[in-house]
């Protein structure tokens, strides 16, 4: 199989291939889809109306509670009554003048709010009962006998499931709704009020409401009697006693496909938190997916129509990608033959193809620069080069101070004409020491600890200069001795701090060496506690430090003194411009400059010309 496939691909071009590709790509999908949507469009469907079916019985649901709870509120004004309160709290029937005027109130509620009430009764705690009917009742004895009656007072409202209610003419199915009476005066339960009303509203909601042409909606109690169903004659009766029986409404979650009346029925369940009734509506599936039926024949039409467009399009389509391909293909050539000149269209666009030849054409030019820029390489390096090392020996020239120098043998001089004493022996050795480590190869990288070593003899030459007023300190602990740092950094510092702080005190000062890390570098800070630089001079200084970060080569040979401006050019040269010099001063009080230098392995570990 894989050698036929590679005798494939060889064998035939880009276009070919993406032709063939193409075809057999989008005709197996359309078969695949074929198969497979017969079946996921019938699942679809049901889902699609399990939904349906379940929001429409649950705008019912709440249109259902919106209405008892609507009655329960308007009923407040008949129940806060003054001659509602008054028969309630009577401990004794009373006359029939005050029962009229009772009943009065009550049919004039009815007459202002609601129609479709057949009833509303009255009942003290004390079972005494009060009727106000649109209908003359067989009987007031038989009041005793209706299911609010046995219930006794509820402490909140509720309605009762469909009941049939013993009238002259008919017996008529009513819901019940009966709420407490509690006193005005001090909330104590009186009785309650209960209303009948007709089905009237809740078959006129439904009668709006419509699913399907044979579609239904009907309601059962929490004990699973018929609230309401179209079959008059089922409301009220136990659910059991009637086909409804059948159907499994214990799912309050989900809908469900049941079979109802020889047909598979969408059936969709609810449960009312106000009255604790279940909403079921039952739709017969094939009136909710007419269209299924007609899918096969939809899908064998879609599979013809698809298949000739790819037959006529995919080459056109196939085309219209290679032609990129190729025209890169032959730019491509041209460079390959040394002809850089050459680009590839480009257009502004989001085609990758537009941003492979956008890629390429970078590309040739960054060759091009590349070829232009290596012929002057290596003249450049030497330039460099040379630039660097005449730098390095000007600044190994100006290393040492005449005027550091000259005091020096002043002092041997002094001190060899005035008295024979060791010390000279001291001051000659420490001189000699000095100036064979100032005079080697500048460009040595040294331990921290003979950088220190170096400073002391530089030190004790100066306290000889300025015996008991000249003050120094070196405070470095011992895990930094061995960390690589350039040679002579600290002791140009350590210099001018004697040349323009202990000098110009006549050598009543101090001058204080330490060092410390700061998260990945070290710091390494030379203070004194002289005169301190002018805020307009340090200004200065500081310009030039930022200069010599900025362009460090060109500017190193410029500075008429190696100093701090050298010590930093070192530096950056060496690190880069995120190390170096910082100068800080305050006018009166000393000046503090702050070596930063890379503290990590690499530096740890660096070797350098003549280290020991």
């Amino acid at each position: 199989m894989n050698r036929y496939l590679q005798r494939f691909h060889k064998r035939f071009s880009i276009k070919t291939k993406l032709t063939l590709a193409f075809l057999l790509v989008g005709l197996l999908t359309i078969l695949v889809m074929g198969l497979l949507s017969y079946s996921y469009y019938s699942s679809g469907i049901k889902r699609d109306f399990h939904r349906i079916s379940e929001e429409a019985t649950l705008r019912l649901n709440h249109h259902i509670d919106f209405y008892i709870y609507q009655l329960t509120k308007s009923t407040q004004s008949v129940m806060k009554d003054e001659l509602v309160q008054m028969w309630l709290k009577e401990e004794k029937e009373a006359p029939l003048e005050e029962k009229l005027e009772v009943q009065k109130v009550l049919r004039k509620y009815v007459a202002l709010n609601y129609p479709e009430i057949v009833g509303m009764f009255l009942m003290a705690s004390d079972q005494r009962t009060l009727a106000m009917t649109n209908l003359t009742l067989r009987s007031e004895e038989g009041l005793l006998e209706e299911p609010w009656a046995r219930d006794g007072i509820p402490e909140k409202a509720q309605v009762l499931e469909t009941h049939a209610v013993k009238y002259v003419n008919e017996d008529v199915r009513v819901l019940s709704l009966e709420m407490p009476i509690y006193s005005v005066d001090n909330m104590d339960l009186l009785g309650k009020l209960v209303i009948d009303f007709y089905l009237d509203e809740i078959q006129h909601t439904f009668e709006k409401s419509s699913l399907a042409p044979h579609g239904q909606f009907f309601i059962i109690s929490d004990g699973d009697r018929i609230v309401y169903y179209p079959n008059y004659p089922w409301l009220g009766l136990p659910r059991e006693q009637t086909p409804l029986h059948q159907l499994n409404l214990t799912n309050t979650e989900n809908a469900s496909i049941q079979m109802w009346d020889g047909r598979k029925t969408l059936v969709a369940t609810t449960r009312s938190d106000t009255t604790g009734w279940t909403f079921v509506s039952i739709v017969p599936l094939e009136e909710m997916a007419s269209a299924y039926k007609h899918t096969p024949n939809a899908m064998v039409l879609a599979f013809v129509i698809i298949a000739a467009c790819i037959i006529l399009v995919v080459p056109f389509i196939s085309g219209a990608f290679v032609k990129p391909i190729l025209h890169l293909r032959q730019v491509m050539g041209s460079v390959e033959r040394g002809d850089l000149s050459v680009r590839a269209s480009f257009q502004s666009g989001h085609d990758e193809f537009q941003y492979l030849n956008r890629s390429f054409n970078m590309m040739v030019e960054q060759v091009q620069q590349l070829l232009d820029t290596v012929s002057s390489m290596k003249l450049r390096e030497v330039s460099l080069q040379l630039r660097e090392k005449e730098a390095l020996v000007k600044a190994l020239q100006t290393q040492i101070n005449p005027h550091f120098l000259y005091n020096s043998l002043d002092i041997i001089k002094s001190m060899a004409y005035l008295e024979d004493m060791p010390e000279m022996v001291k001051l000659a050795r420490s001189l000699a020491d000095f100036y064979r480590y100032t005079a080697q190869d500048m460009n040595n990288i040294v331990r921290l600890e003979d950088e220190l070593t170096q400073l002391r003899r530089y030190l004790s030459i100066i306290h000889i200069r300025f015996p008991g007023t000249f003050r120094s300190q070196i405070s470095v602990n011992e895990k930094f001795m061995n960390c690589r740092i350039p040679k002579l950094i600290i002791q140009p510092l350590v210099e001018n701090a004697v040349k323009y702080a202990i000098e110009a005190k006549e050598g009543r000062g101090s001058i204080i060496i330490n060092a410390f890390d700061d998260q990945a570098d070290l710091v390494i800070e030379v203070a004194d506690n002289g005169p301190g630089i002018r805020q307009e001079r340090l200004a200065q200084i500081q310009t030039m430090l930022r200069q010599l970060t900025e362009n460090a080569l060109n500017e190193f040979g410029k500075q008429p003194n190696l100093g701090i401006a050298n010590v930093h050019a070192r530096i950056v040269l060496q690190y880069g411009s995120a190390y170096g010099l910082s100068l800080d001063s305050f006018e009166g009080r000393g000046t503090v400059a702050s070596i930063r230098l890379p503290l990590n392995d690499q530096l740890h570990e660096q070797e350098g010309e003549g280290l020991p």
